[in-house]
């Protein structure tokens, strides 16, 4: 056995290793811009873009990490391509559907909070998490080629994932036609018009 077969490296890299600092570099960014408006944030938006923020890091640690670095004569020796499954219903696993639907509701209740209501519809929530969910299967991917780590892309989780951001958008959508909640709901939202407008 040469030298290079015999190399191996192996390495766990926990979530907080990395998102832990990103997630520092967000609450500072907005905590800069939005003292940077004309306008006044109320402590209710405060919480909105403080919790998305949370959220979806909180996404990308449970789809993403730890991420297992595995180098040399022990890495991986499937190939890439073998960790997509492109068979949609057929093939899913229904506990994991659900919990990818119930992940990505509150991606559509976020959206409900971030555009102003006659701006948005369920077609372009749709296609907002759908992308977000795309962009997490190819980050797995991605992964999977570079570090061999041991993730998978499943079409099933697109599907899931879309039609949970979907159900948030309407469920919010719902709860808002009453007239209390929906006074309530408004005080946490903020038109991201405004936010990325430099006063």
């Amino acid at each position: 056995m040469t030298t290079e077969e015999s190399w191996s490296f192996m390495r766990t890299i926990d979530a907080g290793y990395i998102l832990g600092p990103l997630f520092i570099v967000y609450l500072v960014m907005v905590i800069m811009k939005l003292k940077r408006q004309s306008r006044t944030y109320s402590i209710f938006q405060y919480i909105t873009l403080i919790s998305l923020g949370i959220y979806v890091f909180s996404v990308v640690a449970l789809t993403t990490f730890p991420i297992e670095v595995n180098w040399g004569m022990y890495k991986n020796q499937t190939p890439w391509y073998s960790r997509i499954n492109p068979i949609p219903i057929l093939t899913i696993d229904i506990a994991t559907f659900i919990l990818n639907i119930i992940m990505l509701a509150p991606f559509g209740v976020y959206q409900w909070l971030l555009v102003k209501q006659e701006k948005i519809s369920w077609e372009l929530v749709a296609v907002r998490s759908l992308l977000f969910s795309l962009s997490i299967e190819v980050l797995q991917l991605l992964l999977y080629i570079l570090t061999n780590s041991a993730r998978s892309v499943d079409v099933n989780d697109l599907i899931a994932n879309t039609l949970g951001g979907v159900l948030g958008y309407y469920g919010v959508k719902f709860v808002s036609k009453n007239t209390y909640f929906k006074e309530w709901i408004d005080q946490f939202k903020v038109s991201m018009k405004s936010l990325m407008t430099t006063n």
